[in-house]
């Protein structure tokens, strides 16, 4: 298994795009590989998974 961090920025997305639904849809899609949910500043998220 190789640890990889994926980071997810609001300020990245699409106009009527929201944060928590990319990072719900991407933690559903690796399910039980998710390590652990950061926030890093006001609109910023890491996420440490397993593939």
């Amino acid at each position: 298994m190789i640890h990889k961090i994926q980071y997810f920025e609001a300020g990245n997305l699409a106009q009527g795009v929201f944060l928590q639904d990319v990072v719900n849809e991407f933690l559903a899609e690796k399910g039980e590989n998710i390590i652990s949910v950061h926030p890093v500043m006001k609109d910023t998220l890491l996420v440490h998974y397993k593939e």
